[in-house]
């Protein structure tokens, strides 16, 4: 599913759904930088409905945060998916995202496929 972005107020909201693996990068990827357009100096990104990330979409995250800084611009990290927050832990991304960590997210939950695919890939 593509990305899905909004104008609230003085925000502009990004919502990523379904898969974020390599096989959508190249398809996201341009998405996202034409969402980038838009005028809004703050940027809020859900990623709730991530169901499986890997360190080809964590690339896209900091592609979003890389040209957000280049602009004077404010990345707001909105809801988390379980699969995003444990890619985060992995990857010791939080500060970098300002997300919380996995404390609060339920044990019996996997994460998704993230802590699977980014292990598999060695990273």
């Amino acid at each position: 599913m593509p990305l899905k972005y909004t104008v609230q107020e003085d925000k502009l909201q990004l919502t990523l759904r379904g898969s974020l693996t390599i096989f959508q990068a190249a398809e996201r990827k341009p998405e996202l930088l034409h969402a980038l357009t838009q005028a809004q100096r703050v940027v809020v990104l859900d990623t709730s409905a991530v169901d499986e990330i890997d360190t080809a979409g964590i690339q896209l995250l900091l592609l979003l945060r890389r040209e957000l800084d280049a602009s004077a611009r404010q990345l707001e990290l909105g809801p988390c998916s379980p699969a995003v927050l444990a890619a985060f832990d992995l990857l010791q991304l939080h500060e970098r995202f300002q997300a919380l960590p996995m404390e609060g997210i339920d044990e019996d939950d996997d994460g998704g496929d993230a802590g699977q695919s980014l292990a598999e890939e060695g990273a």
